[in-house]
């Protein structure tokens, strides 16, 4: 058979049996590339190797086609960041082979599983690979490749976010359409659920985190500016005393990009600034602690000191606000909760994650937020 014709009828196949896969694949550029050696994605296209295709049966194209259409559903080509490509493509393999493999679906010969990698994110699994995973993984990984959405153009922060809103869109769609006929795949209705997440605004749930629903008093020396200039009513604001000290943990490793560290300060001042702390006690880590800082109560936090962008690690961090800072009544953690080493030791304190990407895994305690976008 035509290769061209075992792709078309993988897709077909997708459509009729498997909705959401179906209309994923629908709205992307489907073409071939005798230039790649398999197939990849680089959330805009999947191009495939007509040799390769040439040499698999219809079942397992039309699992390679399922395969790169998940690479899409979970973003892969934009969460690489400063990681390994290599690396992040049998990372993101582990990731969603086993959603496809639960699924029903046959994926070429080598594809790579492994059960202890089994409902893990992609981040988590890039950092339990071991050193040598390249030449113990690296030909299962090549069936399909995960490319940057970058390759080839030079995009620009707001055309990525425009991107990323496309496909949020995409995947919405094709949930809605798969979930009417009753063949919305399980792991595809958490992704759905924590999409619908990242749209609450995390400073609602902070202000209940921190000082509940009531506010401590009410004062007409700075007027509710909302209601001024949306209805012109000249209305009292909420007077807060105070929500005692509070320990900020910021994530500065290598996955957390420059722009999410911005997001993160701005972040930090708008807690001070709401909330009113009798401290603020700023810590960032990545693989180690890399910074202590201490903000009394109406002090700006200038800036974030980052360190050596290593791996996330956030034990180093509890350890030390449980040996060093005595006073504790919140902690807030900004990361992109790509963690793998949550402490065993839950403190007696609140505990607020808040994500910068709303694909990460909940924190096992507390609770996780995910920024606004």
């Amino acid at each position: 058979m035509e290769p061209q014709l075992k792709v078309s009828r993988a897709i077909t196949r997708l459509v009729l049996h498997h909705p959401f896969f179906g209309s994923l694949a629908l709205s992307l550029r489907v073409e071939e590339d005798k230039n790649i050696p398999t197939a990849c994605t680089n959330g805009k296209f999947i191009k495939w190797n007509p040799v390769f295709i040439d040499g698999l049966e219809q079942d397992e194209v039309t699992g390679l086609m399922a395969h790169e259409v998940c690479h899409v559903t979970f973003k892969h080509p934009l969460r690489r960041g400063e990681r390994d490509p290599e690396l992040w493509n049998i990372a993101c393999d582990f990731a969603i082979n086993d959603i496809l493999l639960d699924g029903g679906f046959i994926l070429p010969e080598g594809g790579l599983y492994d059960p202890q990698f089994k409902g893990l994110s992609a981040e988590a699994i890039y950092d339990r690979l071991p050193e040598d995973a390249k030449d113990k993984f690296g030909d299962g990984a090549a069936m399909g490749e995960v490319s940057d959405v970058t390759d080839g153009s030079d995009m620009s922060d707001a055309e990525i976010k425009q991107f990323e809103a496309d496909i949020d869109s995409k995947i919405m769609m094709a949930a809605a359409g798969a979930k009417a006929v009753g063949k919305l795949p399980a792991a595809i209705k958490g992704l759905i659920k924590e999409m619908e997440q990242s749209q609450v605004d995390w400073r609602d749930v902070l202000r209940r985190f921190i000082g509940g629903d009531q506010p401590d008093d009410y004062t007409m020396r700075k007027p509710n500016k909302k209601l001024y200039h949306t209805a012109k009513i000249v209305a009292p604001s909420i007077s807060k005393i105070g929500t005692g000290d509070i320990v900020l943990m910021v994530d500065t490793s290598g996955s957390v990009s420059a722009n999410e560290l911005k997001c993160f300060l701005g972040e930090m001042n708008a807690v001070s600034e709401d909330t009113h702390p009798n401290s603020v006690t700023v810590i960032t880590f990545d693989g180690k602690v890399q910074s202590v800082k201490r903000y009394e109560q109406g002090e700006v936090i200038d800036n974030i000191v980052i360190g050596g962008r290593g791996g996330t690690m956030v034990g180093p961090a509890f350890k030390y606000m449980d040996e060093n800072i005595d006073d504790v009544d919140n902690v807030i953690v900004f990361s992109d909760m790509g963690i793998c080493d949550y402490p065993q030791d839950v403190p007696d304190c609140p505990v607020l994650w808040v994500s910068s990407w709303h694909l990460g895994d909940p924190a096992p305690f507390g609770e996780t937020v995910y920024l606004k976008r």
